[in-house]
């Protein structure tokens, strides 16, 4: 629960300053209201330096993955490389960011594990070496594994079925067709389709089963982590 202080309920507020640990030696609660879009950056580390990068237009059910450049883009990699150095961090950084009313982008939420963005950075020269070599340390910019400006990933399942009208397009990007055909999906390759096979043809159908013979209620179907989405959880 969030509350925008003072209120004129003063028991109210007590309890809720109470509930955010508020006391006499820190006798505040730092709010404030951030503005949309919302952006999601995804960094690898190791041993300190950053090895991987990507940052995008985020939303709450997030499937469609593109390199959002400019200005946001250099300042967030900075914040990435400084935080990287300042904790020497080996691993991997999820930040999801909005902007102040000034215009500053500002972390939100903080994630040390992959993210879906991932797929994005496929195919880079130095994306074997970022997850797999312990002394893999990039020497140049350009050995960062970034993604190309025009990458464009995403699940094409998800997408049919928004079209096709299973669920809402709430928190989350739909496409169109034209924009589709400009993109590709984010689990289909050439040269082993077998995961896109498996997902779609077995995992997803064997999941449906699973649910629909006993009736269970669910949301939604979550194609990238390969799961049914229920009220409250799973």
């Amino acid at each position: 629960e969030i509350l925008f202080l003072p209120i004129p309920d003063k028991e109210r507020q007590l309890e809720y300053l109470k509930s955010r640990s508020a006391s006499k030696e820190v006798p505040y609660v730092i709010q404030e209201v951030l503005q949309n879009p919302e952006y999601g950056s995804f960094a690898i580390f190791n041993k300190g330096a950053l090895t991987g990068f990507e940052f995008f237009e985020s939303a709450a059910s997030c499937l469609v993955y593109r390199q959002k450049r400019g200005k946001d883009y250099d300042d967030v990699l900075e914040l990435n490389r400084g935080l990287g150095k300042a904790m020497h961090l080996t691993g991997q950084l999820t930040l999801d960011l909005m902007y102040t009313a000034s215009g500053d982008m500002v972390p939100i939420e903080c994630n040390p594990r992959i993210h879906s963005a991932v797929c994005t950075l496929e195919g880079h020269q130095f994306i074997g070496a970022a997850y797999t070599d312990p002394e893999h340390v990039p020497r140049s910019n350009a050995e960062v594994v970034t993604s190309k400006p025009d990458t464009f990933r995403y699940w094409v399942m998800d997408q049919l079925f928004l079209m096709a009208g299973f669920w809402k397009p709430k928190n989350c990007f739909k496409l169109s067709l034209a924009e589709m055909a400009t993109g590709t999906d984010a689990i289909l390759c050439g040269d082993d389709p077998m995961p896109f096979l498996a997902m779609y043809l077995l995992q997803i159908p064997s999941l449906l089963a699973l649910e629909l013979l006993p009736g269970t209620p669910w949301l939604k179907v979550d194609f990238c982590i390969g799961k049914i989405v229920k009220e409250g959880g799973d």
